[in-house]
C-alpha cells in the first residue's frame, strides 16, 4: 500500500540566499515604484518559495507588511502566514530596530545596498 507524504511549509527569516528568487518574484509581478520594502520572512515548500513577507514605506511614510506570492496557496496557509508575519513585524523587528524611524532608515538602507549591487558589475 503507498502512501504519499505532506510536504511541509516552512516559515523562516528570510536569508542572503533568498534575494536572487525574491528578486525573480518580484519581476514577475506588477512593482508600484512608490513603495520601498526590505523583506523579512518567506514561506517556503519544497526547497520553493512560495511567498515572502516585506516591511514596506508607502507614500506617506507609513510601515506596513506587504505579502507577495509567487502561485495562489490556501486561504488558511496564507492567514497563517500573514498573521506569523505580524507577529514577527510588532515583536521582533520593531524590538531589533528600537523604533519605526529607525526601522525606516533600515529599509532605506537596505533597498541602497542593493540598488547598489544591481548597478555591480560583480551582481
Amino acid at each position: 500500500m503507498a502512501t504519499t507524504a505532506n510536504q511541509p511549509y516552512l516559515i523562516r527569516q528570510v536569508d542572503l540566499s533568498d534575494l536572487a528568487l525574491i528578486k525573480e518574484m518580484l519581476n514577475k509581478k506588477q512593482i508600484d515604484t512608490a513603495t520601498i520594502g526590505m523583506p523579512f520572512m518567506v514561506l517556503d515548500h519544497c526547497n520553493q518559495l512560495t511567498a515572502f513577507s516585506s516591511v514596506t514605506i508607502c507614500k506617506k511614510n507609513r510601515l506596513s507588511i506587504e505579502i507577495t506570492y509567487s502561485d495562489p496557496i490556501a486561504d488558511t496557509l496564507s492567514k497563517l502566514f500573514l498573521d506569523k508575519a505580524q507577529f514577527f513585524f510588532e515583536h521582533q523587528l520593531m524590538d531589533m530596530f528600537g523604533s519605526e524611524e529607525s526601522l525606516r532608515k533600515g529599509v532605506h538602507r537596505y533597498n541602497n545596498w542593493l540598488n547598489q549591487n544591481r548597478n555591480s558589475k560583480l551582481a
